[in-house]
């Protein structure tokens, strides 16, 4: 049996290195953070982007690896500091996402119309490949619940990055509120694996 280590193999390594503290290994794919074992794609998600333009969540993600929050316009505790991060995030890539995309999804759908939405990516100056979303509230919970951010309640999110590859499978859930490096890093580390 060789001991050497496959390219894909050395580059997860990698990656579960590249976030220190906010990127773990995880057991099983239902741990509240840390990579999964198994990329898990998520259930249908029905969007409405900031330009009014409808799409679903399988669409928006296959073909980029994406960072995902979940906010709220109206909040004024978690999401302004997730905005902040976002921007953080943005501003180390130097305004060259490539293959890589910043997604906000709000959890107050009736609330957080595309206008709003608007609102949200101007506050923090967002550029293109940071796009902001309004999910159908009637599959919102199961989306939810699958991430792992279950709680009832309008402020049922947390401060989490979901990490997506480019197939569109979940693959890691951060630690709340990691810096803007740590989440470029990781989408960086994403992409060097390449296509699963």
């Amino acid at each position: 049996m060789s001991h050497s280590l496959s390219r894909r193999g050395v580059l997860s390594a990698v990656a579960l290195g590249l976030g220190g503290r906010c990127f773990a290994q995880t057991k099983d794919s239902h741990d509240k953070f840390g990579r999964l074992i198994k990329p898990t794609a998520p259930p249908p998600l029905a969007l409405k982007l900031s330009d009014g333009t409808k799409t679903d969540l399988k669409t928006l993600l296959t073909g980029k690896t994406t960072a995902m929050q979940l906010m709220f316009t109206g909040c004024s505790a978690t999401c302004p500091i997730q905005g902040a991060l976002f921007a953080q995030a943005q501003k180390r890539m130097g305004g060259k996402q490539g293959e890589r995309q910043l997604l906000s999804i709000s959890i107050d759908p009736l609330s957080d119309d595309p206008t709003a939405l608007r609102a949200w990516l101007k506050r923090f100056d967002a550029a293109p490949g940071w796009l902001a979303a309004q999910p159908a509230m009637a599959q919102l919970d199961a989306f939810v619940e699958f991430l792992g951010a279950s709680a009832k309640g309008p402020d049922r999110h947390t401060g989490q990055v979901y990490i997506f590859n480019r197939k569109g499978e979940l693959t890691l859930r951060s630690s709340e509120l990691p810096p803007g490096v740590e989440i470029v890093r990781f989408l960086d580390a994403q992409l060097a694996i390449g296509p699963v």
